[in-house]
């Protein structure tokens, strides 16, 4: 009895025994990296969470003046009515394209999104056109002059350019 008992110890339960030993230790060890990989998240949030408290409102309303969070089609418009007449200019026309850009282009985040704007200036000389490109310039709002077109026999000027906003999350 006791060589088959022995027998079945070696044969039947010690093999089993090692295999269930070996996946306690192998789940134990994977639970020790899962949390120490939670443990780093933990401590990157940590970090993120005081960087975020050191924000200042005013810097905080400042960035959002500059890259607003959602696009806006009649605040835009406004700011730039305002902006371009009350620099003395008399804007013939103001277009914004109403389809936001949605192609992905390579080195933009694709949570920015960006609308074309096109607007003429009626009664502009040189110096004039020349001031307006600098108050575009130094602008709060981020723009992106891409085309200029100045007619100083026709004292105009029209110029296409783009800004960007960010993108509501879906």
């Amino acid at each position: 009895m006791i060589v088959v008992l022995a027998f079945a110890y070696f044969i039947l339960l010690r093999p089993k025994f090692n295999q269930t030993k070996f996946a306690i230790q192998d789940n134990m060890e994977q639970q020790q990296r899962l949390y120490r990989e939670q443990q780093k998240k933990l401590a990157n949030l940590q970090a993120v969470s005081a960087l975020y408290k050191k924000i200042n409102l005013a810097d905080l309303n400042k960035f959002n003046s500059i890259l607003p969070n959602d696009y806006i089609k009649e605040k835009l418009f406004g700011e730039l009515e305002e902006m371009i007449n009350k620099h003395g200019f008399i804007v013939s026309s103001i277009s914004i394209d109403p389809k936001i850009d949605e192609v992905t282009i390579p080195g933009r985040s694709p949570q920015l999104g960006l609308v074309n704007i096109q607007f003429s200036v009626k009664t502009i000389d040189y110096t004039g056109f020349k001031n307006l490109l600098k108050v575009l310039e130094n602008n709060q709002r981020l723009f992106d002059v891409k085309q200029v077109d100045f007619s100083p026999s026709g004292s105009s000027a029209s110029i296409l350019m783009s800004t960007y906003f960010y993108k509501k999350p879906q």
